[in-house]
């Protein structure tokens, strides 16, 4: 309501204060007074545009100005009525853009950096609207806008420095089957050789336990410390040869600037396999990414991390290094739709071991909210090509995976959630020992206090 009413006061001020003197030989000016150079075409187009402004369809001056923005992006009245017309129309991010582009032709230009105010304010970053609207103060404006820039400044500082922390802790229940349990080829011979039944894909109903907590702590409203982590146990009652148990941890900073945002942390895991130390791995990651409209995000990533086995398997021992290029679209407050490409390699450790190979692939993803409740699904494919020969065969694996997996929450009390997914697994190998299919059905309850 404050940003509505103060769009309404303080615009109308501002196409008083500020006359555009279209055409004009002079060079643009700061102050109260912005003067461009423009034809006719374009008096009209800006003309235009303006009088839907102030008619409040902001809708029909984006319709207007969007197409054109390649022609005059840099003229700093059309980048002004731009940035109003994404701010009213709800596309902050591209809002921010246009105005901040005003603003460096025309570093004085009072009535784009009101509305930069006003888009910094409606992005949550508070940190730097509130010294634009400070300096509008200094310029004496009219009353009216006066008014306007002293409620934005009073919302401001009555917000809290800084958000409260939240510490998130959980325990989970699943029960479910698995095809495969222990991700083996269904084939009991292999070079004719017959196989340990340890090593034949085996089908068991499984029970998992966890418990763990997320916990952030906010240093401003722009970035925040992020710390979580979990314990479990899975009990596979017909194949407990391959009974695990996982304990994670993650931790690092995420952060948002405008329309960049980022995170930086690292993780690890130690697992163990029917009682005893089986794998660990240790690494970082980094992600930085930018909104490039007011729906799409680009981000790249990259992952590094040391991937380690019981010292019987330290033939497996690699170093891991991967990078992503991720577009997301963002259908709603809570809805994603993503594409990522992936790429990387593991390093192989041990001389001789022929577990070095290079990574590529893509995956599809979908979160979408249902009321209270969530939907997710997933696709991907993976290609891992190994960099020497297994049984005197060169290999290369193609896994696919899915999942799909819906979130009810607070199914019978508050905070209890009732988590059913379906986890497909086909990994193609020219090597058969290592070709295998994997269906696993779960039902998960979660519960969070609040």
């Amino acid at each position: 309501m404050l940003a509505a009413a103060g769009r309404a006061i303080g615009r109308v001020a501002i196409f008083a204060m500020f006359a555009i003197l279209l055409p004009a030989a002079a060079p643009a000016q700061s102050g109260a007074t912005l003067e461009v150079q423009a034809d006719a075409a374009t008096q009209a187009l800006l003309r235009d545009a303006e009088s839907r402004i102030a008619a409040s369809d902001a809708a029909g001056a984006w319709d207007l100005l969007s197409p054109r923005e390649a022609e005059f992006a840099g003229n700093p009245y059309y980048d002004y009525l731009l940035g109003i017309a994404a701010l009213d129309t709800g596309r902050t991010s591209q809002a921010i853009f246009s105005l901040q582009r005003s603003l460096a032709v025309e570093p004085g230009f009072s009535g784009a950096r009101m509305e930069l105010a006003r888009a910094y304010f409606d992005a949550g970053n508070t940190d730097q609207a509130r010294p634009l609207f400070l300096t509008l103060l200094d310029e004496n404006p009219p009353p009216g806008v006066r008014g306007v820039l002293n409620r934005y400044i009073a919302a401001i500082d009555a917000r809290p420095a800084r958000p409260d922390a939240r510490f998130a802790p959980f325990v989970e229940l699943t029960v479910g089957h698995d095809s495969n349990a222990n991700g083996s080829t269904d084939n009991n011979q292999f070079l004719g050789f017959t196989l340990s039944p340890q090593n034949v894909a085996t089908d068991s109903p499984f029970g998992e336990i966890g418990a763990g907590f997320n916990y952030s702590r906010p240093k401003s409203n722009q970035s925040a410390w992020y710390l979580g982590g979990r314990a479990g146990h899975r009990h596979n009652s017909d194949a407990s040869f391959i009974d695990s148990t996982v304990v994670s941890a993650v931790g690092g900073v995420s952060w948002r600037r405008a329309a960049l945002f980022g995170r930086a942390g690292i993780d690890g895991y130690w697992a163990a396999r029917d009682g005893n130390s089986n794998e660990t791995y240790a690494g970082a990651d980094l992600l930085v990414g930018r909104a490039v409209s007011d729906r799409w995000d680009l981000s790249l990533g990259v992952r590094a991390g040391a991937l380690r086995y019981d010292d019987l398997i330290d033939v497996l021992d690699v170093n891991r290094l991967l990078a992503s290029v991720r577009a997301s679209y963002r259908f709603s407050s809570l809805g994603r739709f993503s594409f990522e490409l992936i790429g990387g390699q593991d390093d192989e450790q041990r001389v001789g071991s022929p577990y070095g190979n290079d990574k590529f692939g893509g995956r599809l993803s979908l979160s979408a909210p249902m009321g209270n409740d969530s939907l997710f699904l997933a696709a991907g494919l993976l290609t891992s090509d190994y960099d020497d020969l297994f049984y005197g065969v060169p290999r290369e694996d193609d896994q696919l995976t899915a999942v799909l997996q819906a979130e009810f929450r607070d199914v019978m009390t508050e905070g209890l959630s009732l988590v059913p997914r379906i986890r497909y697994v086909d990994n193609d190998s020219d090597v058969a020992l290592y070709s295998y299919d994997r269906v696993e059905i779960g039902l998960m309850l979660r519960w969070m206090p609040r």
